[in-house]
């Protein structure tokens, strides 16, 4: 081979040999599962504040959530490992104008999620610290019977107790 195939060659081979790099550091990056924050292991007892609908479901449903847990509901933020925002807005029907000026009476109807959040803050001095999160948004279909905050006490549950 002459030289400017040579060159080439080695061009190309050092460009594949960057890009076959690339592409493995991204797939090993993806595969990384999150893991949860490990303060999250030293917390017993939590209080609940926010949304009143949603934080009526757990209130009614403490003894199921509690039971075989490591996460107790507590009475006052004060007495509290943690505090856990409750945050809720309602979804269902709703009607959207979708026609043009000459006919506004013309709409169509589009189902609006039930979205339910959770925010576990702990105390780290005089402030509070959010190192636990998740939402879920939900329609009222046959897969939502379970509210979206006790599915996410569950997931807190699971994530804090080792599964439990």
């Amino acid at each position: 081979m002459g030289d400017w195939e040579d060159e080439f060659m080695k061009g190309n081979l050092g460009r594949l040999a960057f890009v076959l790099l690339l592409l493995t550091s991204l797939a090993v990056g993806k595969h990384k599962e999150e893991q949860p924050d490990p303060r999250l292991k030293q917390i017993h007892t939590i209080f609940l504040k926010g949304a009143f609908t949603a934080m009526q479901q757990v209130q009614d449903n403490r003894a199921e959530i509690e039971k075989g847990s490591c996460l107790k509901l507590a009475e006052n933020a004060d007495t509290a490992d943690a505090v856990v925002k409750v945050s809720y807005t309602p979804g269902g029907m709703e009607k959207i104008s979708t026609a043009a000026i000459s006919n506004p009476d013309f709409a169509m109807t589009q189902v609006q999620p039930y979205h339910t959040a959770l925010e576990l803050s702990v105390r780290e001095g005089t402030k509070m610290k959010k190192i636990w999160d998740k939402h879920v948004d939900l329609d009222r279909g046959p897969q939502a019977r379970r509210p979206g905050v006790l599915r996410l006490m569950d997931l807190l549950r699971h994530d804090a107790c080792d599964g439990r």
